[in-house]
């Protein structure tokens, strides 16, 4: 099944006022200074915002939880998983919104995710794995 990432409205303004102000480099760097290391720099970045928008999102197949964020791609088998909470941590994470779900699995690992419908994401990550618990 797969869930999309919220995407909150302060990140999205973020997210796209840096795609401009970077493709509005990329025209100056390419077609004005004909820089082609700049602009094939800017390019990258550009794509890798896009891809981050466009793309974050997470799939439990099976008993994997497979992430993507961007070019970005993490697998958790969800054995793995022993708990999950709600969070509002701003920091970084492959989510596009400060309203998280953190994943503790394996020895002391996290990972910070925002699905779209939370509730149902949770039930489905219990249904495979019971023993999660919920610190909510």
């Amino acid at each position: 099944m797969m869930f999309s990432s919220i995407k909150d409205i302060w990140m999205g303004i973020v997210i796209w006022i840096l795609i401009g102000a970077f493709s509005w480099l990329f025209y100056q760097t390419a077609f004005i200074q004909k820089n082609a290391f700049g602009s094939m720099l800017l390019l990258a970045l550009v794509t890798l915002l896009a891809a981050v928008w466009f793309s974050t999102h997470y799939i439990i197949e099976d008993d994997v939880l497979h992430i993507t964020y961007g070019p970005l791609k993490k697998a958790i088998h969800i054995n793995e998983i022993r708990s999950i909470r709600y969070t509002t941590n701003p920091f970084v994470a492959p989510s596009l919104s400060a309203q998280r779900i953190e994943v503790n699995y394996g020895k002391f690992q996290t990972v910070q995710i925002s699905p779209k419908d939370k509730v149902v994401f949770v039930n489905e990550l219990r249904e495979k794995n019971p023993n999660i618990q919920l610190d909510i």
